[in-house]
């Protein structure tokens, strides 16, 4: 009874070792303490170091990759997160959970429409000023039904087709666009009487 009673214990034990070992570097993957942390990660967390103790594991360990990123970013990508950091400060509390919601769409989105996704803003950021404020102008005037009609036809219509409808409205003029989108409207507008 004795020898059944030390060898369940031994084997416990050797499974609680086991299990440990396995254990050490996900518990070492971010530092316990604020003295474990790097001079450089001190240096970039030090506005967290009053209330590093009051935070859990999981926010300690993005806190460390994230100042391990900054780290590793050029002086041109820190300038351009502080630039991005300051107009998230900027945002009013709905246009913040408006962005997250959008990043939650795009997180769901399979790669290649992320990517698809990706081409489209830096083709939208590439266009003058004045091109993007009159497309925001026309989105924002549009009813819901309208925008997924003009998706869906952009979505359906072949690449090449698109492509070249693309390159074509780049080199119109202001004044060729706004014939071209009168007569959409009155084709769109057109309804058989009766119906």
């Amino acid at each position: 009874m004795k020898i059944d009673y030390l060898a369940g214990r031994r084997t416990l034990l050797k499974q609680l070792v086991t299990a440990l070992i396995l254990l050490l570097p996900v518990m070492g993957s971010a530092a316990d303490q604020w003295q474990e942390l790097t001079p450089d990660q001190q240096q970039t967390l030090q506005k967290m170091e009053e209330r590093w103790e009051q935070l859990d594991m999981q926010q300690r360990e993005r806190l460390v990759r994230g100042a391990d990123r900054w780290a590793a970013m050029s002086p041109e990508q820190k300038q351009q997160a502080r630039g991005r950091f300051q107009n998230w400060q900027n945002m009013s509390p709905d246009q913040r959970m408006r962005m997250r919601e959008q990043f939650d769409r795009y997180q769901d989105l399979s790669p290649e429409q992320q990517a698809k996704a990706r081409q489209n803003f830096q083709r939208f950021k590439n266009m003058p000023p004045e091109q993007r404020q009159v497309l925001r102008e026309r989105w924002e005037s549009m009813s819901p039904e309208q925008r997924q009609q003009a998706h869906e036809r952009i979505q359906d219509m072949d690449p090449a087709r698109r492509k070249k409808m693309q390159e074509r409205w780049e080199h119109m003029s202001e004044e060729e666009r706004n014939q071209m989108r009168e007569r959409r409207n009155n084709r769109n507008s057109w309804a058989p009487e009766g119906k």
